[in-house]
């Protein structure tokens, strides 16, 4: 049996990168000294913050709920909400929800429970049905991702959040990096980086204290304090998604040449510093006309995919109206987007 390489506890984990053995006591300390090291790096906190914590109930955003609840006891007046975004997706989201409740009310975590339907008028399993009558090109995924951060930037606005916190780790950021490599999209590109923040009031700070940890550690940090069962729920609309073959090869080149992930991470983090000296686009936003939340357009891409589905209340279309007439060239989007 492997000995942790600091005591003589049995190893819960050892890094191939640098080769050393963690037991769980040391695991953890590693795991916490790691994210605060990424939040003072990027200055994510303050104190004084009302930080919404989008929570899904699975080990990623389970494991960053425990470690801020942690951290306010080193930051001044810091405040968290844990927000979970309930799709409605039918035998999926309600296995994590009590993940969520039971950990917020043995510890006294205020948590919001926002769903699809209260915020964009039906669920994902109805927008789906929606999508594929109208003969709409979108996946599952675009949808979901899309209205996901509608509604919390929504729900942000509404309980007054300073900060929106993601539990994105490494193994995402790298994902979507390469997902955008291959449809050339370099404006989104240069946007993933570990804070998304802005002069603009209404663009609330985004940030990803997880930004620099794989995903196999954020998932043992989980697992070490009891905050998800040992079990694996994976939504049904995966199989939609290109995120799920990117996923498969890197981890392929990872566990063939340990320390790829960092490779990665670290040519994205270098794009982003070049982008920032050179300005090779220089991205810009605006209040959605329809809702309010940032968008690059004048008409946000959730506000797009409701007039689609025909998801808009009377009082939006009227809205959506006024703007086509003053500009003709949101139709064109409308269609398109």
């Amino acid at each position: 049996m492997v000995k942790c390489s600091y005591c003589d506890k049995p190893a819960v984990y050892i890094n191939k990168v640098s080769n050393i053995a963690y037991c769980r006591q040391h695991f953890i300390e590693y795991f916490e000294h790691k994210a605060r090291k990424t939040i003072r790096k990027y200055n994510m906190i303050k104190p004084g913050d009302l930080i919404l914590i989008g929570v899904s109930g699975g080990k990623d955003s389970m494991a960053l709920l425990h470690f801020l609840l942690k951290l306010t006891k080193k930051i001044p007046r810091l405040e968290l909400t844990a927000v979970l975004v309930d799709e409605g997706i039918r035998g999926y989201r309600e296995k994590t929800v009590p993940n969520l409740v039971n950990y917020a009310q043995k510890h006294g975590v205020k948590y919001i429970i926002a769903g699809f339907r209260e915020y964009i008028g039906a669920s994902l399993d109805e927008i789906v049905e929606k999508s594929f009558a109208k003969n709409l090109p979108y996946m599952p995924c675009s949808y979901c991702g899309v209205f996901r951060r509608y509604v919390l930037n929504k729900v942000a606005r509404e309980i007054s959040a300073t900060v929106i916190a993601t539990a994105h780790n490494m193994d995402d950021v790298v994902q979507t990096y390469l997902m955008n490599l291959v449809t050339n999209s370099i404006d989104r590109v240069v946007s993933l980086g570990p804070v998304r923040s802005s002069n603009e009031e209404f663009l609330i700070k985004r940030i990803k204290p997880f930004y620099e940890i794989p995903e196999k550690e954020t998932a043992l940090y989980a697992l070490l304090n009891g905050l998800v069962q040992p079990e694996f729920n994976q939504c049904p609309y995966v199989k939609y998604n290109v995120r799920f073959t990117i996923r498969k090869l890197v981890n392929e080149l990872e566990d063939k040449y340990p320390g790829s992930k960092y490779g990665l991470l670290g040519s994205l983090l270098e794009l982003i510093r070049i982008h920032s000296k050179v300005k090779l686009v220089d991205k810009k936003f605006m209040k959605c006309a329809i809702c309010g939340n940032p968008s690059s357009h004048l008409v946000c891409r959730a506000c797009l995919f409701r007039a689609q589905l025909g998801l808009l209340r009377e009082e939006e279309k009227s809205m959506l109206e006024d703007v086509l007439r003053e500009h003709p060239e949101i139709s064109r989007m409308l269609y398109k987007s």
